[in-house]
């Protein structure tokens, strides 16, 4: 054997020192030499661990079944727990064990056929190393006892760690098979395993096996609690010569729960480990830029998550920038904006969203689009906005793929709008579910893993009690309706409550409930305008092509032919027509002829809504050549 290049710390004897100090020889041990290593001492101070150490050291100093199965999230120190606790247990040595390398293919063998010859192998090389372990004791011990006889030694045991213990029984069952009798020997070979894998991936693989389970005796491994992540990061810092340069005595409390919040899907003490690391990372590379401060937290964490927790947006400017989106909705979006104060100082309840609304109104008044401009002013992204239409979850059968999508979507994107849209429609076992998340601000999927919705904000949108929006449908002239729909608040709080389709106890769990008024023509003329000059330029952006239309196209759509009742669909009702009567037939004139650069759209035939005589109109949208006399760019 080799010359080891690592060593334990403070060995008792000079056989221990020599048995430290070796490493597997590959023409003797081939497969300890291939897929396993000595486990390396911990890179920092094992902290707010001695109970686990405690309960792992009783496992593995069992009679027979002496085997421990780590269970904890990605993250939580299974691996620095097992470090730990071999630099207290120093009569064994630990092994740790390359689950991923002997799964690997090699020479043009399938890993995961080999793996379990390749199991039995490496225990086989195990056995054959302790036993060399303790010929090598015995003639030491003979030595010094001047050669008078040879003793009775007793070699250390080997504790063979392996992480990822899933992909054993995942990958190859004919491994977890091979393994169970070398489990079940354990205590008699002095050869003990601490197998380690997450909570989500024991429950979707290894649960099952009920004899594999039996011979490993389960630790769960808990996130640490405050106190000992902050004990942590203050000695990587001291560690690391950065401690006396903390200009905030709360900094190591803010990463912590910083961490808890913008990073929910690591787990504690990594990802507080990680934030830290990075500050050192900054700090150090640019030290006449940075201090070790909140600012520079604040810096890491928009860097890493792209979120701001410094958050300098001004609720007023939401109002603002939101009116120029949706019209004729100044009421919901002061209302809006009023909640939005509270989430831009930092002051709602940590312990669930950041904000919940109930949009409540008219289909085609905006309700959706706001969602849409509120995940552009708050994340940079219209994308953040993750949209469930409830419709599909109306079957109480559908519940366990909605909390699958939901927490899911969640766990890849925790710093987003959720719209739940027509929230009538799904199953009172869906609303059930909705309840808790705006409770408790998480959920749970199949997997048992927990997702956390504290940094999302959920808007639900209804058109339940609508009948109440006929009666004010008088005020919904622009923006001149503002103040007599705040009239109507308990009219329409009460017309939820009493509706039949709607579940009156999440009214109560809303931060705000904002009506949507009924629209106007004059709203509806400004929309559609608002779309054709947005056609325009994308037409010209694409294609190079000038589009002229006529005003008469406006007054056509909103006008002619068209129910601009509350009931009949609002602005969505009116930009599918669109779609029908003038881009689809613009797209097509373009496809026909590529080389055209000049486009017209203009009203053919005489329109009834400007001639009460004519009982039919013959009018139509044409698109075609310029005619100077009748199209002209809209203004």
């Amino acid at each position: 054997m080799s010359s080891a290049t690592m060593e334990r710390p403070k060995p008792h004897t000079e056989s221990e020192t020599k048995i430290k100090t070796w490493t597997f020889d590959k023409d003797k041990y081939p497969y300890l030499a291939e897929y396993a290593v000595f486990m390396p001492p911990p890179s920092r101070p094992v902290i707010g661990r001695d109970r686990e150490m405690r309960r792992l050291l009783a496992s593995l100093n069992r009679a027979e079944l002496s085997n421990a199965f780590l269970l904890g999230d990605a993250g939580s120190g299974k691996t620095m727990l097992v470090q730990g606790t071999s630099e207290k247990d120093t009569g064994r040595i630990y092994v740790e064990v390359d689950l991923a390398k002997m799964a690997a293919s090699e020479n043009g063998e399938d890993g995961a056929v080999q793996m379990a010859s390749r199991v039995k192998a490496l225990f086989d090389d195990a056995l054959q190393f302790k036993q060399d372990m303790q010929m090598i004791q015995e003639e030491e011990a003979a030595t010094k006892g001047n050669g008078r006889q040879k003793q009775q030694v007793k070699a250390p045991e080997l504790v063979m760690f392996i992480d990822e213990f899933h992909l054993l029984v995942q990958l190859s069952s004919a491994a977890a098979q091979a393994i169970k009798p070398i489990l079940a020997e354990s205590g008699r070979r002095g050869i003990k395993i601490i197998a380690a894998t997450t909570f989500a991936e024991f429950h979707e693989f290894v649960e099952k096996d009920q004899a594999l389970m039996q011979r490993l005796q389960r630790i769960n491994i808990r996130e640490p609690e405050k106190a000992t992540v902050v004990s942590i990061l203050k000695s990587i810092a001291k560690s690391h010569g950065v401690l006396n340069d903390v200009y905030d005595h709360q900094l190591f409390d803010l990463i912590y729960e910083y961490s808890n919040r913008y990073v929910p899907a690591d787990s504690q003490p990594r990802k507080s480990i990680l934030m830290l690391d990075s500050m050192i990372g900054w700090y150090r590379t640019y030290p006449q830029e940075y201090k070790m401060d909140r600012h520079l937290l604040a810096e890491v964490i928009f860097d890493s998550t792209g979120v701001q927790v410094t958050f300098e947006i001004d609720g007023r400017y939401i109002e603002r920038k939101m009116n120029e989106r949706v019209f004729s909705q100044t009421f919901a979006m002061k209302t809006l904006e009023q909640r939005l104060q509270i989430a831009v100082a930092d002051l709602h309840d940590k312990s669930r969203p950041i904000s919940s609304f109930l949009f409540t109104g008219p289909t085609g008044t905006g309700k959706t689009e706001t969602v849409k401009g509120l995940a552009a002013l708050l994340f940079g992204d219209e994308r953040a906005m993750i949209r469930f239409d409830m419709s599909e979850y109306a079957l109480e059968s559908s519940l366990d793929r909605f909390r699958e999508e939901l927490t899911m979507k969640v766990w890849n994107k925790s710093h987003s709008i959720l719209l739940f849209d027509e929230i009538e429609k799904a199953n009172p076992a869906i609303t059930r579910l909705l309840l808790q998340v705006l409770d408790d601000g998480r959920l749970s999927n199949a997997q048992g893993r927990e997702v956390s919705f504290l940094n999302t904000y959920i808007v639900l949108t209804t058109n339940a009690g609508s009948e109440v929006y006929e009666n004010i449908a008088h005020y919904s002239q622009d923006e001149e309706g503002a103040n007599g729909l705040a009239e109507y608040q308990k009219v329409i709080r009460r017309s939820l409550i009493n509706s039949d389709s709607f579940a009156p106890e999440i009214i109560n769990r809303m931060n705000a409930i904002i009506p949507f008024q009924p629209l106007g023509v004059k709203t509806y003329e400004k929309i559609i305008f608002n779309k054709l000059l947005r056609l325009q330029q994308d037409v010209y952006q694409i294609h190079g092509v000038q589009v002229m239309i006529h005003p008469d196209v406006v007054v056509y759509l909103v006008h002619e032919n068209n129910d601009v009742d509350t009931n009949t669909g609002g602005a969505r009702g009116l930009v599918a027509r669109m779609d029908t009567e003038v881009l689809s037939p613009l797209s097509r004139y373009i496809n026909k002829y590529p080389e055209v650069k000049h486009v017209g759209i203009h009203v053919n035939g005489e329109m009834a809504c400007r001639n009460k005589d004519i009982r039919k109109s013959d009018a139509y949208i044409e698109v075609g050549t310029v005619d100077k006399k009748r199209a002209r760019r809209s203004k």
